[in-house]
């Protein structure tokens, strides 16, 4: 009886250790942010921190980033965007970067009321241009969906909701939720962290968005606002809002890279067959951080598009 006893308290105490490890974690705090760049705006949910970069006229871009790089993964394009004429809105999602942790299902209308208030906030009234990057690239491709109107232009980055693994180990964990869900709280961290270790050693990734790769990792609120994503928004295909944009007319410009481990080739005929009206271009020999790896070669695609008519 003892040992069962033993055990039961062992696999109490281990099932328990990622939200043990989590609590130990430092939520973000006031000294963090005081020497942040750009400003913080009070939302119904909870602070965002956000930063505009480029002329004051320009025509509005707004980016939005992905789950494991914060908003200063878009400094270096912005910079390039700003340079053409772009007025830059950079953003960081809830629980990321220099915003505050909101706990709950991080689904459609969680992204987009965050969007949506900070446009309010910031008193964008006219029609932009919508950059998604990653799996910022679903945020962006389900609110221009819902907001078609308000949306100029749609360009996604290495962007994710096109495909799904086909392993078989995904299949099997597909069907138990549960299980799934417990592993992913065990492996999540371990297996973000190394990513983010194995992105930046290619020598190509700004000390400055390293940094910030490196410091989401040690603060509470992070690993759980991604896995949140993870059994929300991004378990959706976006096959349906494509289909959407090219029946309705929206420019659509996709960058893909072609060292990417991440996104698979195939989605480039995905793409092209639920969307044909959308452009498509390769940034060949970048991996998954083209964003911020490739910028110039990224803002010469943006800007090759325009002048050949996507606009």
């Amino acid at each position: 009886m003892i040992w069962l006893l033993i055990s039961g308290m062992l696999v109490a105490g281990l099932l328990s250790l990622p939200s043990v490890q989590e609590t130990l974690r430092k939520p973000i705090t006031d000294s963090m942010r005081r020497f942040a760049p750009g400003k913080f705006a009070e939302l119904s949910a909870g602070l965002t921190h956000y930063r505009w970069i480029g002329p004051e006229r320009g025509p509005v871009a707004v980016c939005v980033h992905g789950i494991t790089t914060p908003s200063e993964g878009f400094v270096p394009l912005a910079q390039e965007l700003a340079q053409m004429g772009y007025r830059v809105l950079l953003y960081d999602l809830y629980g990321r970067g220099y915003s505050d942790y909101v706990p709950g299902p991080q689904d459609r209308a969680y992204f987009h009321q965050q969007l949506q208030e900070l446009l309010a906030h910031e008193g964008i009234v006219e029609d932009f241009t919508l950059i998604g990057y990653s799996a910022g690239g679903c945020i962006a491709t389900s609110f221009a969906a819902a907001h078609l109107p308000r949306v100029r232009q749609l360009i996604l980055i290495a962007s994710v909701g096109l495909h799904t693994p086909r392993t078989a180990t995904a299949s099997f964990m597909e069907k138990r939720p549960g299980l799934r869900d417990l592993v992913l709280r065990w492996t999540y961290p371990m297996a973000a962290r190394r990513y983010i270790r194995t992105e930046i050693a290619d020598g190509l990734t700004p000390p400055e968005v390293a940094r910030a790769q490196r410091a989401q990792t040690r603060r509470r609120g992070f690993f759980p606002s991604n896995l949140a994503a993870m059994r929300g928004l991004l378990r959706d295909d976006f096959a349906p809002e494509h289909r959407l944009f090219n029946q309705q007319g929206l420019p659509v410009l996709a960058i893909w890279a072609g060292a990417d481990k991440i996104i698979p080739a195939h989605v480039i005929g995905r793409l092209a067959q639920i969307n044909r009206s959308a452009k498509q271009e390769v940034v060949e020999g970048a991996g998954h951080g083209v964003l911020y790896t490739h910028p110039e070669a990224v803002a010469a695609l943006i800007a090759e598009n325009q002048r050949g008519g996507l606009y």
